[in-house]
C-alpha cells in the first residue's frame, strides 16, 4: 500500500521523465562542470554554422534532470589531468609548441641550450591569433549583451565556439598558455554563456558575463605577455607525463561505468519498494562515516611522513650549505640554487601538511562526520520510533482479532445452546430458556464489542502503515541529503588535497629541467679559469742572479725575494750563519725577519723584535692584492653563516621586539641589530640579508614598487631611480655576457625577497651575491608596475603610428607585407627611410619630461651594450626590444577587451625599442659630450676607477712607511 506522498513521488519521477524526452530546461538549472566539458567538446567539433542548432538542442537535455543511464557519466574526452574546460594537457616544454617542435620528455642533448618560450619569428603569427580571439570576444559579448536581436542562444552558442575554437588553437601551438587561469576562466564563460536569461533583461546576469569575459581577456592577454617576454610562471602550467597515459585511461574508464548513475528520485522510489530498504540505506550512511575515519588516517600518516621528509630536507640544507656551496668550484650556483629549492619545497610542505591539518582536510572532515554521524542516529531513531508504533498497533491488531474470533464462538455456542433449549420446551425449562436467551444476549453483546475493536485495530494498523510510508519517503530523503553533504565535504577536501600536492610538486619537473639544461652550459675548467682571473694578481717581477766575486770585506751576502705585494726586497745575514739557519726556517722565519734600509743593510736603532708588529700590519691587510672591507664578524653572531651584506654590520643581541628587515616579520628571540644603523633581522636570516650597513639610522620602509615615477625620480639627483641605476650596474659588471639575460626567468621567491630588500634598504641593497636574472626581473617588474609607463600614455598612439608606418612596406602585389627594412645603423649610408623614422622618434622624445629622458637614455644605453655583445648573450636589439617594449610604454587602461587587443601592439612596441637600442647615437646625441668613460661599459669604469683609488690608497700607506723600509 502507498500514501499520498508516495503516488506524489511517483508522479514527480514521471514528470522528470518526460521533461528529459523533450521539455526545454529552466534558465535557473545551473550547468556542472561535466555538463559544461561535455558542452565545450561539442563546440569545438563545430565545423559549421548550421552545428549550433544541435549543440543548442543537445545543452537543453543535458541541464535538465538526467536520466539514470547519464546522470553523471563523465565526457570520455576529459582525462583527470585536463580541466573542465575540455581542453588536452601538453607536457611542458621550453620550445615554441607541438608546431614545431617535440614536447620534452626527458633531457637530451638536442634541447636548446636557452629557456626562450618562443621565436622572434614566431611572435607576428601569435598576435595574428591574439587578434583573431580578441574579435571573437568582444563579437560574443555584443551578441549576448544585444537585447533587440532574435535567436541570440543560437549565435552566442556559435561565437562561443569560434572563442574556444581560437582559444584550442593557440594551446595546442603554445602549451605554455596552457595554464590554470586561462583554463578556468574559459569554463566560467561556458557557463555564463549557457545560464545566461536571453529571453528576459536582468541585470545580475550581464554583470556576471561580463565579469567572465573579463577575467578570459585578462587571463589570456596576461599569459600573452609573460610569454613574450619570457616569463611564463610554471607552478599554474597544466601537465601529463607519458609515463602517465595508463593510469590516466584506467581513470577514463572508471567513470565509463556501463550501469548508468540513477537520479535521487530513482533512488529513493527504489528503495522504498523493496524491503529493507531504509534499513540498507542507514548501513550505508554508517558505512560512509567509518571509511570518512579511514580517509583521515590514511592522510594523517603520510602527512607524518611528508613532515618527516622536509624535515630532513631542511637538515640537509643546515649541514651543506656551507660547505657544498664553495665560490668557483664546479657546478657552484647550479648546487647553491638546488639548495634553496630544497629549503622552498620543505617550507611548502610544511605549509601544505599545516593547511590541510586545520583548514582543508582533516578538520572539516572530522566536524562533517560528527555531523553525519549525529543526523544518522536521530534518523534511525525516527525510523525505529515509527517502526515501533506499526508493530505495537499490529500486535494490538493480533489480540483484537483473536478475542473477536473466541467472542463469536462463544456466541455461536450460546446461540446453538438457547435453540436446543426452546426445541425440548415444557413449564420446567422456561427458567433454562429464559437463561440461555440471556447468556446469547450477552454472547452476542461480547461479539460485536470485539468486533468493533478489531475494525479499530485494524483502522489503526492501516493508519500507522501510512504513516511509516510517509515516515519512510522523509527518512530516505533525510538519508540520501545527509550522504549527499558527506560527498560534498569529501569531495570538496579531496580536490583540495590534490590541488595542494600538485601545487607543490608541479615546479619540481621545471626546476630540475632547467637545472640539467643549466648544467649542459658548463664547460669543464670554466670554474677555474674564472677562480685564477679573480685572484687579480701583479705579475712576477724577473729576478736575475749575478756572480759576485770573493771580497774580504764583505761580511754579509744577500739573498732576494719577493715580498707579498710583489716588491723587490732584500734581506741579509751574517757570513756565519749555519745551513740549517739558513734553509730549515720556513716561512714562518721569513715573516719575522727585520726591514732592512734601502743600502741593504739594518738600521743601527733598530731591532728585529721590536719591529715584526710593524711588518705584520703593512703586509697583512690584503687579499690577493685587493684590501678587504669587511671585518671578520665578532661576538654573538661569529659562528652563523653571514651573507656579504650582513658582515658589513656591526652586530649585536637584539634589545626590543622588531620587524625583520629580511623576512618582514617580527623578531622577538634569536634576533640580531646593527649598533650603527639599527637594522633589526631574524638571526636565521643572516644567511640571506641583502641591505648593507649604511653607517647610520636605516629609514623606514619605502613604497617603491607601483609607486609615481615622478616621486621616484625627483629623489635622485640624476632623476634616474636609484633602483633602475643599481640593478643596471649591476647587471653590466657581471652578466653583460650572459647567455639569455632579461629573457631566461629568475626564481620568483627570490625575486619577491629582493623586491623587498629594495623596499627596506633602498641604496644599500647587496646585489653581488644575487642571480643576473634575479635582478633582471626586478628591473622588468619595477618598470612594468609604474602606473605610468617612462614613455607616459599621451605618446602612445603617437609611437605606434610611427612604428606602424615603418613596418608597413608594399610588397610585388601592392600588399603590405608587414615586415619593414631591417633596423641597421650604416651611418651616411643609412636607408633614408631608417633615418626619418629615426627623425621623427627623436623629435617624438622631446616632449618627454627631463627624469624621463634621463632614464630612457640610462637604459637604452645599457640595453646598447648588451647588443654589442649579441654573439655572447645571444640578445639581439630585436629580442630586446621584445622583452622592454611592453615596459617602457603601453596603452591607457581602459577595458578587459581593449587590454587584450593591445597585444597585437606587441611587434610595434619592439620596433620602437629596438630603434631605441640601434640608433642611440643618433636619438641621444647629447650624450656626446659625457666622458669617455661613458661610452665603455660600467664594469670597465668601475675597474678603471677602483685601480686608480687602490693606487692612491697604496701610495698613502707608503708614504707613511720609515724611509728605511722603502725601495
Amino acid at each position: 500500500m502507498f500514501s499520498k506522498r508516495t503516488r506524489e513521488l511517483i508522479k514527480t519521477h514521471s514528470m522528470s521523465k518526460k521533461s528529459r524526452t523533450g521539455s526545454s530546461p529552466s534558465p535557473l538549472n545551473s550547468p556542472s562542470v561535466s555538463l559544461s566539458a561535455s558542452l565545450l567538446s561539442a563546440l569545438q567539433e563545430q565545423p559549421r554554422k548550421d552545428a549550433v542548432d544541435a549543440v543548442t538542442s543537445s545543452s537543453h537535455t543535458s541541464s535538465s534532470l538526467p536520466s539514470p543511464m547519464g546522470t553523471l557519466k563523465r565526457p570520455t574526452s576529459l582525462s583527470r589531468n585536463q580541466s573542465a574546460a575540455g581542453f588536452p594537457i601538453q607536457s611542458w616544454v621550453f620550445s615554441k609548441g607541438a608546431g614545431k617542435s617535440v614536447i620534452a620528455q626527458s633531457p637530451s642533448p638536442e634541447t636548446p641550450e636557452t629557456t626562450v618560450a618562443i621565436e622572434v619569428e614566431d611572435i607576428p603569427s601569435l598576435l595574428r591569433i591574439v587578434e583573431r580571439f580578441a574579435k571573437a570576444v568582444e563579437k560574443l559579448k555584443d551578441v549576448v549583451l544585444e537585447d533587440k536581436q532574435e535567436n541570440r542562444r543560437p549565435l552566442a552558442h556559435e561565437c562561443l565556439g569560434e572563442v574556444l575554437r581560437i582559444l584550442r588553437q593557440v594551446i595546442s601551438m603554445y602549451p605554455l598558455l596552457n595554464t590554470v587561469e586561462t583554463l578556468t576562466a574559459a569554463g566560467k564563460l561556458i557557463s555564463q554563456v549557457k545560464g545566461y536569461h536571453y529571453e528576459v533583461c536582468n541585470e545580475a546576469d550581464k554583470k556576471d558575463f561580463e565579469k567572465a569575459i573579463e577575467t578570459i581577456a585578462v587571463a589570456f592577454s596576461s599569459n600573452v605577455s609573460e610569454l613574450l617576454m619570457g616569463e611564463v610562471d610554471s607552478s599554474t602550467l597544466l601537465s601529463v607525463l607519458p609515463s602517465e597515459k595508463s593510469r590516466v585511461s584506467v581513470c577514463q574508464s572508471l567513470y565509463r561505468a556501463d550501469v548508468g548513475t540513477m537520479s535521487a528520485e530513482e533512488v529513493d522510489i527504489i528503495l522504498q519498494r523493496s524491503e529493507g530498504g531504509v534499513d540498507s540505506a542507514l548501513t550505508y550512511a554508517k558505512t560512509i562515516s567509518k571509511y570518512i575515519k579511514d580517509m583521515i588516517g590514511y592522510i594523517e600518516r603520510k602527512l607524518a611522513l611528508e613532515l618527516e621528509f622536509s624535515k630532513g630536507l631542511q637538515r640537509i640544507y643546515q649541514t651543506c650549505k656551507q660547505t657544498i656551496t664553495q665560490p668557483h668550484m664546479p657546478f657552484f650556483s647550479i648546487y647553491s640554487l638546488a639548495l634553496e629549492q630544497d629549503l622552498e619545497q620543505s617550507s611548502g610542505m610544511h605549509q601544505a601538511a599545516s593547511t590541510l591539518q586545520n583548514q582543508t582536510f582533516i578538520m572539516p572532515l572530522l566536524l562533517r562526520k560528527q555531523e553525519h554521524e549525529k543526523k544518522r542516529k536521530e534518523i534511525k531513531e525516527q525510523w525505529l520510533k515509527a517502526k515501533r508504533k506499526l508493530m505495537e498497533c499490529e500486535a494490538n491488531l493480533r489480540r483484537a482479532k483473536q478475542v473477536y474470533m473466541t467472542r463469536c464462538e462463544e456466541y455461536d455456542k450460546a446461540r446453538m445452546a438457547a435453540n436446543r433449549a426452546e426445541e425440548e420446551g415444557g413449564s420446567s425449562t422456561t427458567k433454562t430458556v429464559d437463561k440461555k436467551k440471556r447468556l446469547e444476549e450477552e454472547a452476542r453483546n461480547k461479539a460485536e464489542e470485539a468486533e468493533a475493536t478489531y475494525r479499530t485495530c485494524i483502522a489503526d494498523a492501516t493508519t500507522q502503515h501510512q504513516e511509516l510510508e510517509h515516515m519512510k519517503v522523509t527518512v530516505l530523503r533525510q538519508i540520501q541529503e545527509v550522504i549527499k553533504q558527506s560527498d560534498q565535504t569529501i569531495r570538496s577536501a579531496t580536490i583540495s588535497y590534490y590541488q595542494i600536492m600538485h601545487m607543490q610538486t608541479v615546479v619540481l619537473p621545471v626546476h630540475y629541467q632547467t637545472l640539467c639544461e643549466s648544467s649542459k652550459l658548463y664547460d669543464p675548467g670554466q670554474q677555474y679559469a674564472t677562480h685564477v682571473k679573480d685572484l687579480q694578481m701583479s705579475e712576477e717581477p724577473e729576478t736575475h742572479y749575478e756572480f759576485e766575486a770573493y771580497s774580504a770585506s764583505s761580511k754579509f751576502f744577500f739573498i732576494s725575494f719577493v715580498s707579498a705585494r710583489g716588491y723587490m726586497t732584500h734581506k741579509s745575514w751574517g757570513s756565519t750563519v749555519s745551513d740549517t739557519d739558513s734553509v730549515g726556517g720556513g716561512s714562518g722565519d721569513i715573516s719575522k725577519m727585520a726591514r732592512t734600509s734601502s743600502t741593504g743593510t739594518m738600521s743601527s736603532n733598530e731591532d728585529p723584535d721590536e719591529k715584526d708588529s710593524n711588518v705584520t700590519s703593512f703586509e697583512t691587510p690584503n687579499l690577493n692584492g685587493i684590501e678587504p672591507e669587511i671585518v671578520v664578524p665578532t661576538g654573538p653572531f661569529r659562528n652563523v653563516g653571514l651573507s656579504k651584506a650582513a658582515q658589513t654590520h656591526k652586530l649585536r643581541k637584539l634589545r626590543s621586539p622588531s620587524k625583520c628587515r629580511e623576512c618582514d616579520s617580527y623578531v622577538y628571540f634569536q634576533g640580531a641589530e646593527c649598533e650603527e644603523c639599527f637594522l633589526a633581522c631574524h638571526k636565521r636570516c643572516l644567511e640571506t640579508l641583502a641591505i648593507q650597513c649604511g653607517h647610520k639610522k636605516l629609514q623606514g620602509r619605502l613604497q617603491l614598487f607601483g609607486q609615481d615615477f615622478s616621486q621616484v625620480s625627483g629623489n635622485s639627483p640624476d632623476s634616474i631611480p636609484f633602483i633602475i641605476k643599481k640593478c643596471i650596474s649591476e647587471i653590466e659588471r657581471r652578466a653583460l655576457r650572459m647567455k639569455g639575460i632579461y629573457r631566461v626567468n629568475g626564481v620568483k621567491t627570490r625575486v619577491e625577497k629582493l623586491c623587498q630588500a629594495f623596499e627596506n634598504g633602498k641604496e644599500l641593497v647587496e646585489l653581488s651575491q644575487s642571480s643576473p636574472h634575479d635582478i633582471s626581473n626586478v628591473l622588468k617588474l619595477y618598470l612594468r608596475q609604474l602606473p605610468e609607463p617612462i614613455m607616459p600614455f599621451r605618446l602612445y598612439n603617437s609611437l605606434m603610428g610611427l612604428a606602424k608606418e615603418s613596418l608597413a612596406v608594399v610588397g610585388p602585389e601592392g600588399a603590405e607585407t608587414g615586415k619593414g627594412p631591417d633596423l641597421v645603423d650604416l651611418g651616411p649610408e643609412t636607408d633614408p627611410e631608417l633615418l626619418a623614422l629615426v627623425d621623427r622618434l627623436k623629435n617624438l622624445l622631446k616632449e618627454l619630461p627631463k627624469p624621463n629622458t634621463a632614464t630612457l637614455r640610462y637604459i637604452a644605453r645599457h640595453l646598447r651594450r648588451i647588443a654589442e655583445l649579441e654573439d655572447d648573450n645571444k640578445m639581439s636589439p630585436s629580442n630586446l626590444g621584445i622583452v622592454f617594449g611592453p615596459s617602457l610604454m603601453r596603452p591607457r587602461p581602459s577595458g578587459a577587451t581593449v587590454s587584450l587587443s593591445s597585444l597585437v601592439d606587441y611587434p610595434y612596441q619592439a620596433r620602437i625599442v629596438e630603434t631605441l637600442i640601434v640608433f642611440y647615437p643618433a636619438v641621444f646625441h647629447s650624450d656626446s659630450s659625457r666622458p669617455a668613460c661613458a661610452s665603455t661599459p660600467q664594469s670597465a669604469c668601475d675597474l678603471v676607477l677602483s685601480n686608480s683609488s687602490y693606487q692612491r690608497t697604496d701610495s698613502q700607506k707608503d708614504s707613511v712607511v720609515p724611509s728605511s723600509t722603502r725601495l
